[in-house]
């Protein structure tokens, strides 16, 4: 006879039986969140990127109007990528799905959505070295998300442990839930990528750091140039590809939990024609983009190919 017995009540649950070899192979798991969904907004109307902020420098409006120009194509692709990932989260309110490991997905989510966001509007005024750690954070949200695929009862041990109120600084107490998943991004070829370059761009490495400042710098000669915002189609080209492809892996997760985001076919139909969109955009060899490579040495190392700063400069191959 099967019987569930709860250990420490609200945090674990266990199935226990009288016969030893029933039970001897099951394992411990954590009981579901306490806290219910109460509350919960969800995007209804069309996702529009963020407009043209005031106040710009000579150099960020000359950016704004040169990615417009140059680039409406990829900004459109971007703006319709993130309106079906908030069309999608909001399927999320229906009453079936409307749970708290849902929840855990749904947090990540919008905070790697809205980064997404952010990091657009960053590359339309020449904001390129602001983007790095945004795109960093991005692939580790996303990449945090198909962790909790195989690690959902980490966030439901959080959700136990936190919003407890603690004697002696008199404060509740918002545990930090430590999580990252590595594995994931390890183990995706484009994550991979893309969170490394990032990762190495984001901080004060000094190969990363000339070619924000000192665009062209060479053996012999280093234009530095204080707080560049010029436009510059390479690092576009770049960034505008890396945000399609952290769009795409997004909307591949998240129709592979159809408990906790039920779409029906048409929808589904129109994702999987906007993956196939960006995947004809990606395929394209002459935009600007890091693979890897390994030298002579063994040593994995990042080539970047086709970068320039202008239409008319010559494509450079850059080695990290």
């Amino acid at each position: 006879m099967l019987k569930k017995v709860f250990i420490q009540e609200y945090q674990f649950s266990i199935i226990m039986s009288d016969n030893y070899s029933d039970a001897e192979n099951l394992e411990l798991q954590i009981a579901k969140s306490p806290q219910r969904i109460s509350g919960m907004r969800v995007l209804k109307e069309q996702w529009k990127l963020p407009g043209k902020p005031t106040d710009l420098s000579t150099d960020a409006a000359d950016s704004w109007r040169q990615t417009n120009f140059n680039f409406a194509e990829e900004i459109k692709l971007i703006e319709n990528g993130l309106n079906l990932e908030a069309r999608f989260s909001a399927s999320a309110y229906t009453l079936s799905a409307r749970n708290m490991d849902m929840a855990g997905f749904t947090t990540l989510w919008g905070r790697s959505f809205l980064t997404c966001s952010d990091i657009t509007t960053l590359i339309r005024r020449g904001g390129y070295q602001s983007a790095m750690p945004l795109i960093r954070q991005a692939v580790e949200l996303i990449g945090a998300q198909e962790g909790l695929t195989n690690e959902i009862d980490m966030w439901r041990r959080w959700t136990h442990e936190a919003f407890n109120q603690e004697s002696d600084s008199r404060a509740i107490e918002q545990k930090l839930g430590h999580y990252f998943s590595g594995e994931s991004i390890a183990s995706d070829t484009d994550l991979r990528i893309i969170y490394k370059a990032a990762s190495d761009f984001g901080r004060p490495n000094f190969g990363p750091s000339a070619l924000f400042v000192a665009n062209g710098a060479n053996r012999i000669r280093y234009p530095l140039v204080f707080a560049d915002q010029a436009f510059h189609i390479g690092w576009a080209e770049l960034i505008f590809g890396w945000l399609m492809i952290l769009n795409r892996k997004q909307l591949h997760l998240s129709m592979h939990l159809p408990n906790f985001f039920p779409i029906d076919e048409g929808f589904k139909q129109g994702v999987i024609e906007h993956i196939q969109v960006i995947e004809e955009y990606l395929s394209d060899d002459q935009r600007c983009k890091i693979e890897e490579y390994e030298d002579k040495n063994g040593r994995p190392r990042h080539l970047m190919i086709n970068f320039r700063r202008q239409l008319s400069d010559q494509r450079a191959r850059l080695l990290f």
